[in-house]
């Protein structure tokens, strides 16, 4: 399972990328990687790897996390979801051939840009998310409409405070 939170700071989205391997055979490997939405200037990260140059796509942004980049900066123009699919792109290897897995976690990271506070979202193999914070399945099927072809995820209200994604 792959676990990305979110906290709010002045002029930032801040999104850190906890990875580790999940069931596969070989030693277990964690890490964290921070993708750092640019509104304002980079601050300091002693001891990290900082990428150079500001990302624009999920694919920039995991081919800079399979470099060993620990810091990614994006573009204030980079599509919301993109640090969400790239986290899955890098940590499971996801390619075009996974539209499963890349659909629910396009969701996953719409609806995490739009929460007003801090939160969190776990995505498995298959792209099946459970998003933890203050999140409604009628609000983000409302703020989803017109944006995303909800036939391609499935909605479900695990908790009051919990939403799960599953790709259909």
């Amino acid at each position: 399972m792959l676990r990305i939170g979110t906290w709010r700071s002045a002029g930032s989205l801040g999104m850190v990328v906890c990875g580790w391997h999940d069931g596969d055979p070989g030693p277990l490997e964690t890490g964290i990687k921070l993708i750092y939405g640019m509104g304002g200037p980079m601050p300091d990260f002693p001891g990290l790897r900082v990428g150079a140059l500001m990302a624009t796509s999920a694919e920039e942004i995991s081919e800079a996390l399979f470099q060993g980049i620990d810091v990614v900066a994006t573009a204030p123009d980079c599509c919301p979801s993109a640090p969400v699919v790239a986290a899955g792109m890098w940590h499971y290897g996801w390619t075009g051939s996974h539209s499963g897995a890349l659909a629910g976690a396009t969701v996953a990271g719409l609806v995490m840009a739009a929460q007003p506070g801090p939160c969190a979202v776990e995505i498995h193999r298959d792209g099946r998310s459970s998003l933890d914070g203050d999140v409604r399945a009628e609000t983000v099927r409302a703020r989803l409409a017109g944006t995303v072809p909800l036939e391609s995820v499935r909605l479900s209200q695990e908790a009051p405070s919990r939403l799960l994604i599953t790709p259909c």
